[in-house]
Parts: structure tokens; C-alpha cells; sequence
């Protein structure tokens, strides 16, 4: 009895244990699993937040490689060479070789001269300048012996040569008219007065000339107002801005119906040049602050207008070539039939949208333009596209080439005679063939590498652009008279932008448009081989004939250059007469 008591009391004392620590271990292994759990939660979450950075990162590196990409376009815009300039003139004076460089003979010496880029141009010819002769003797006159005291005799004059000489003078005029009293008994006025000097702004005490010289240094030289009034108080002349900014508004109201017949002028042209850029108005009527506007210029084949507006919108470019604000379409030519206008223009979508809706509207894009894309791609990346530029920029040389000998073959074309009809149509065809391959090589190319994979993001985007400007780009085909880019356009804003840099801007939208006025004069002058100061100083002269007022009819027909008598042609295109320094 005793021993199964033992045994019975030892037993349920070991399940007890058992079980005890069985239920340890299960607590244990549970929360090992919730541990591992957790930490499996944190592992995901680790993961996912090492996901998120490495994805920031890769965003930043893209970034960061974009910013690097665009300072070195920036730095190369602002310090690098450009790759568009003209090739060098020839020096003054070089014989047939000194266009293309090289070494001419000089006969006077028997020596070879160095000619072209890099060399010494030579004394130019000034003889068509006024000259004016300076005596220089001694204090007294004549020189006497410094020993005896008795004096030299006369040895003749020794000339040590002609110096260029620059003199500024603001003088004041006085005019002094004769009058004459009647001698007879005819029935005719008793006294009479010589007319005085044509005056276009009545009650201003400037001349013509002092304004033609404004107006040029204002608006053609780029100065601003403050430069000129320091520059005329540095000659002796306090003169305030007020009194230049009113004498420009008055010109400039003068010029308003010439530059109203070049517009009306350049409206009807086949083909404009066409560019915009923004401009300053620090007086807007609403108030406000400084306004950007917006300066355009349409460049025809005689004509250069400028416009200058608030907007930058498709009403500017519908307004001055004739498009129905409403249709979209061109306005019907003055004989009543269907127009046709071809215009060249960077690819702004202004022109592109224009181009789209009008019938009979073309579209030329400029090559320059894509060509910059290329160029800033390779300064983007040049360690992976320099040659890949350079190879781009070749096929672009190319065809430039081949535009140039295909205008020069249309010319050729368009003048030859009729002996000369078959040699000249069969230049222009092989010309059109030479265009055509080069053009197929560009096309054929940017398809290719469009598919490439690995192609540098820069290089991705200028083919992007060509493929989405091609069919503007490849339009040059037919118009062979025209260039393949807009620079003309560029280069004639290039004066307002560095008036703009140097003044600012405009005081108010009245001074904004009277300077389109001046600019659309002047440079279409100029497009004439015309002086400016010369051609300026003519107009206001015959307005001040005309008492004042600006010109009309048949007064004004003769400003234009393309109805200019050519005997007026050849005498504006002379420097302004220089009156001799006693008056």
C-alpha cells in the first residue's frame, strides 16, 4: 500500500512540470514569432524606405546631371566661341587672293605678304573726307640762330603726314535773314524776307540736324536717354532728358506716315523674315509696375518694320499679314484672287499654329536653330557626344552647301539667256539632286538614331526637336531664293535689344511705339545702302517745308527707297555735308 502511494504521489507531480514547461516554450516560441514578425515588418519597411532613397537618389543624379547639362550650354552661350560667325572679310585693299587667305605677291617690294585672317589689313583710303590744312611754325614766326641771333631762311614746308581727327561740336546757330524793300511802283509786296532754314519742330530750339543725330545715337546706336544728356553736357550743352524725350516724340510723330507706307509695304510681301523678343514699358497705363511687351520685326524684300505690342499673341502676326482673325485664313491678294505668303521663323508656335490653319501659308523653319540644339547637346554631354555633334554638324554644312549652290544655280536660271538655257536648267537639276541627298542623309539618320537605344537624354531631345520641326525644315526645297535660316531676322532686333539693354526699356507704351516708328525707318534705310543720318536729316528738312507736318503724297512717295529717284538714292547714301568750323 505504501509503495503504490508513492508512486501514485510521484507521477502527477512530474506532468505537472512537464506541462509547465511545455506552456513556457509555448509562450516563448509565440513571442518569438510575433518578435520575428515584427522585425520581418521592419525589414519590409527598411526595404521600402531604402527603395524610396535609392529612387530619390536616382532623381537627384538625373536632376543634378540636367543642371550640369544646362550650366555648360549656359557657360558655353555666355564665354564659349560662337559657331555661327561669318567668315573674315577681306582686308582693305587685297588682291583676288585675299578673300581665300594664303600669301600675295607686293610689287612694290618683291616680297610676299601675308594675307586673310590674322594679317595687317593696310591704310585705309580717307580722301573723301573733309581736309583741313594746320600750319605749325615757330613762337613768332621763323627761327633765328641761337648763337648770333641772326635769322634762317626760309626752307620750305615739310607735310608730316594726315591724322584722322574726331571732333564733336554742339553749336548754337544763328540764322540771320536778309530782307529788301521794294525800289519800284509795281504792285507787289513793299518789303520782302529771305526764307529761313527748314524747321520740322516748330517751337523747338533744335535743328534738323541735332535731331537726325538724336534720333540715330537714341535708337540706331542703342545709347540711352541718360548717356546722351551726359554726353551733351560734357560738349558744353545742359540739355534736360525732357527736352530730348519730347523732341524724339515730335520726330517720331513726323515719321509716323513713312512708316506707315513700309508697313503697308511689307504686309503685301511673298516672304518675311519673322522674330520677336520681349520689351520693357515701366509706365503702363493701368498701372501697375514695368509691363513686358513684346517687339516683332517683319523683314520683306525691300522693307523692315518693326511692331511693337502688349502681346505676344497670333493677332500681331494675323494683324500685319493679313489673316481673318476668325477663318484663320489669308486675306484675299488686291486683284482678288487666292494669296500665298511664305514666312521664315524659329518654331514658335505662334507661326507654326498660322501655318496650320491658313491655306496657302509655309512654313520655313530655321537651321541655325536646330543646329544650336546639337551643339548645346554636345556641351551638354561631351564626354559621351562629341563626335556624335560633330558628325551632325557635318551633315548640316553639307547641306548648307548644297542650298548654296542650288540658289546659286536658280539665279543662274532666272537670268540666263536663251543660249544659255539648257546648260543653266541642267546646273539647277543636278543642284536639286545634291540638295536632295543631303536632305535624305539628315532624314535618314535621325529615324535611326531615334531607335537607338542608350542615346544621352541631350541628344534624345534635338533629335525631338528635328523630328517635330521637319516638315517646316524640309520645306527649303521649294524655295530655293530663300536661306536656310532666320538670321536676318536676328541680327535686325539685335540693335533694339542693345537699346533695351542699355536704357531699359520705354517710359510708357506711346514711347514704345514711336520707337518701332524710328526703328522701322532706319532700318529699312539701311536695307537701302542708305545713310541714316543723312536720309533722317532729308526727311525732317522736307517736313519742315512743309510747315511742320508730316508728309503725304507725292512729298512723301519720294522717302520711299523703292520710289526714290536715284539721284536721291546715290546723295543719301552719302555721309551728312560737314559745314567748315567757322559756320
Amino acid at each position: 500500500m505504501c509503495c503504490v502511494a508513492v508512486a501514485a504521489g510521484v507521477v502527477p507531480d512530474a506532468e505537472a512540470s512537464s506541462g509547465d514547461a511545455l506552456a513556457v516554450a509555448l509562450d516563448t516560441n509565440r513571442e518569438l514569432s510575433e518578435l520575428a514578425q515584427r522585425q520581418r515588418a521592419e525589414i519590409a519597411g527598411l526595404r521600402e524606405q531604402v527603395a524610396r532613397l535609392l529612387e530619390r537618389d536616382a532623381e537627384r543624379d538625373a536632376e543634378l546631371e540636367e543642371l550640369r547639362a544646362g550650366f555648360a550650354v549656359l557657360q558655353r552661350m555666355l564665354f564659349g566661341r560662337s559657331s555661327e560667325k561669318s567668315p573674315p572679310e577681306p582686308p582693305a585693299g587685297g588682291g583676288d587672293d585675299a578673300a581665300g587667305g594664303g600669301r600675295t605677291r607686293d610689287r612694290a617690294n618683291g616680297k610676299d605678304v601675308k594675307r586673310g585672317p590674322g594679317a595687317r589689313a593696310g591704310r585705309r583710303d580717307y580722301s573723301h573726307l573733309p581736309r583741313f590744312e594746320v600750319f605749325w611754325d615757330f613762337p613768332g614766326g621763323g627761327y633765328c640762330c641761337p648763337g648770333c641771333g641772326e635769322p634762317f631762311t626760309p626752307l620750305g614746308d615739310h607735310w608730316s603726314g594726315e591724322q584722322l581727327d574726331w571732333q564733336v561740336t554742339v553749336r548754337l546757330v544763328a540764322h540771320c535773314r536778309r530782307r529788301y524793300r521794294r525800289a519800284c511802283s509795281c504792285r507787289v509786296p513793299a518789303t520782302v524776307m529771305a526764307p529761313g532754314p527748314p524747321k520740322a519742330v516748330g517751337k523747338g530750339r533744335v535743328s534738323n540736324g541735332f535731331i537726325a543725330v538724336l534720333l540715330t545715337e537714341r535708337y540706331v546706336a542703342g545709347r540711352s536717354q541718360n548717356s546722351l544728356v551726359t554726353g551733351l553736357a560734357r560738349q558744353g550743352a545742359e540739355i534736360s532728358p525732357a527736352t530730348l524725350a519730347g523732341t524724339c516724340a515730335q520726330a517720331g510723330a513726323l515719321l509716323v506716315p513713312l512708316a506707315d507706307a513700309i508697313t503697308a509695304r511689307s504686309r503685301d510681301s511673298w516672304h518675311l523674315h519673322a522674330d520677336e523678343t520681349t520689351w520693357r514699358v515701366f509706365a503702363p497705363r493701368d498701372g501697375g509696375g514695368p509691363a513686358k511687351w513684346w517687339l516683332w520685326v517683319f523683314i520683306g524684300p525691300d522693307t523692315v518694320c518693326f511692331v511693337m505690342d502688349p502681346t505676344r499673341s497670333g493677332a500681331v502676326l494675323a494683324r500685319h499679314v493679313g489673316i481673318d482673325e476668325k477663318t484663320g485664313q489669308l486675306t484675299d491678294a488686291a486683284g482678288g484672287g487666292p494669296r500665298r505668303l511664305v514666312i521664315s521663323s524659329d518654331f514658335y508656335t505662334v507661326y507654326e499654329s498660322a501655318g496650320k490653319k491658313a491655306d496657302g501659308l509655309v512654313n520655313l523653319y530655321c537651321w541655325a536653330h536646330i543646329r544650336r540644339y546639337f551643339v548645346r547637346a554636345g556641351d551638354a554631354n561631351p564626354a559621351q557626344l562629341k563626335y556624335w555633334t560633330q558628325a551632325w554638324l557635318d551633315r548640316i554644312r553639307d547641306l548648307y552647301a548644297a542650298h548654296d549652290e542650288l540658289t546659286a544655280a536658280w539665279q543662274e536660271a532666272a537670268a540666263a539667256a536663251a543660249q544659255h538655257e539648257a546648260a543653266a536648267a541642267a546646273r539647277l537639276e543636278k543642284a536639286g539632286r545634291a540638295w536632295d541627298s543631303a536632305l535624305t542623309v539628315i532624314d535618314q539618320t535621325r529615324k535611326k538614331q531615334a531607335q537607338a537605344p542608350g542615346l544621352a537624354e541631350p541628344a534624345k531631345k534635338a533629335l525631338a526637336t528635328l523630328d517635330r520641326e521637319w516638315d517646316g525644315l524640309a520645306a527649303h526645297r521649294g524655295y530655293p531664293m530663300v536661306s536656310l535660316d532666320n538670321n536676318v531676322a536676328e541680327r535686325a532686333i539685335r540693335g533694339p535689344v542693345v537699346t533695351r539693354k542699355n536704357a531699359r526699356g520705354s517710359h510708357n507704351g506711346d514711347t514704345a511705339r514711336t520707337a518701332a516708328v524710328i526703328w522701322t525707318v532706319t532700318a529699312t534705310a539701311r536695307m537701302a545702302g542708305l545713310n541714316e543720318l543723312t536720309y533722317l536729316t532729308a526727311c525732317l528738312d522736307e517736313c519742315g517745308r512743309n510747315g511742320g507736318k508730316p508728309l503725304s503724297g507725292q512729298a512723301l512717295e519720294r522717302f520711299l527707297p523703292w520710289n526714290a529717284s536715284p539721284d536721291d538714292l546715290r546723295t543719301w547714301a552719302q555721309p551728312r555735308a560737314q559745314p567748315p568750323p567757322d559756320g
